[in-house]
């Protein structure tokens, strides 16, 4: 695997300085107009720059999707050839399921079976939860900072988005505090509350909302439409894009979330955890051993995230291109 890598960086080496070499060459000869303009040299002349765009974009392709093509393999590779001949990228002993199947009858070092389906529940309960309440408060309070007038809004509006440069550690200790206060410690509602006070979506969202005309919303409540009825039938239909896009950030963020659910569901009950600190637990300590288990699980835990993406991309072109833009 290593040698096929190397050869990788190789060949990305050697075409970006012949690429170099060839963009260095056509601006020179343009320049000097001594390029001989038929329909293959015009072509490159007035597209070289999106030629050299491609190609970059190429490379970053291959960069991203190279690890991942190697996570997948490896999910597919026995632990057999792990142990005894590392580093083929094709095993000699051919692919196998078997890292999937072991995947839901691993067993801890106690003897006791891991809950690998109740954690990809778990996920799926506190990520779906998490984001339809998120959606709801951030399209709220974005509708309210938009089209409703109260004093020191834009004041109030500043603060929220002046907390977004506190980092995530710095307020650790209080939630932490927060959750005992309340008992929510080793409950799933602990993942869920603490952030829905997020203020990345709901500048999104609000962003989104200033595109909406003010005069469609007085209009409506001139016809005597209350402000819930003008969120659910006017604003709701209008800004669906921007909620999907924004509904798949918060059911990515919250269903890949490692450091808070270990911290705050700790070791006592594995029933509790989540599909990452279950694979986190199966990748470490007396289970690392286990490569291609852990492979498997960390490609298991993508496919949500993969499917949910394939189905909305078009909407998250849209939602973002949309936003900021006044109509």
């Amino acid at each position: 695997m290593s040698k096929l890598l190397l050869s990788i960086l190789i060949v990305v080496l050697i075409l970006t300085i012949a690429l170099v070499i060839f963009d260095i060459v056509v601006i020179r000869l343009k320049k000097e107009k001594k390029l001989n303009y038929n329909n293959i040299t015009c072509y490159i002349s007035n597209n070289l720059i999106r030629i050299n765009a491609f190609y970059f974009l190429l490379v970053f392709i291959i960069v991203w999707m190279t690890p991942l093509f190697i996570g997948i393999v490896g999910s597919f590779t026995s632990q057999y050839t792990f142990e005894n001949n590392p580093g083929q990228l094709i095993p000699k002993d051919g692919f196998t399921f078997d890292n999937y199947i072991n995947l839901f009858n691993k067993y801890d070092t106690d003897g006791t079976r891991l809950p690998v389906e109740r954690w990809v529940l778990n996920s799926f309960l506190v990520s779906s939860a998490f984001t339809l309440f998120y959606l709801a408060i951030a399209g709220l309070a974005a509708y309210a900072f938009v089209f409703l007038n109260f004093k020191f809004r834009n004041i109030l509006f500043g603060f929220i988005i002046a907390t977004m440069v506190i980092p995530g550690v710095a307020t650790l200790t209080p939630q932490l505090s927060n959750i005992a206060n309340l008992k929510l410690a080793r409950s799933l509602w602990a993942l869920i509350l603490p952030g829905l006070g997020g203020v990345g979506g709901l500048y999104l969202i609000r962003q989104f909302y200033l595109g909406i005309p003010k005069e469609l919303i007085e209009s409506a409540r001139m016809d005597g439409i209350s402000d819930i009825k003008i969120f659910i039938k006017i604003i709701l239909p209008l800004a669906k894009s921007v909620f999907l896009v924004q509904g798949l950030f918060c059911f990515m963020g919250c269903w890949n979330d490692l450091l808070w659910p270990q911290i705050i569901l700790g070791t006592a009950d594995k029933s509790l955890w989540t599909l990452q600190v279950g694979i986190a637990y199966i990748s470490s300590g007396k289970t690392a051993n286990a490569i291609g288990i852990s492979l498997s699980g960390s490609i298991f835990s993508a496919i949500p995230i993969i499917i949910l993406y394939i189905f909305t991309q078009d909407k998250i072109i849209e939602g973002v291109s949309n936003t900021g833009v006044k109509g």
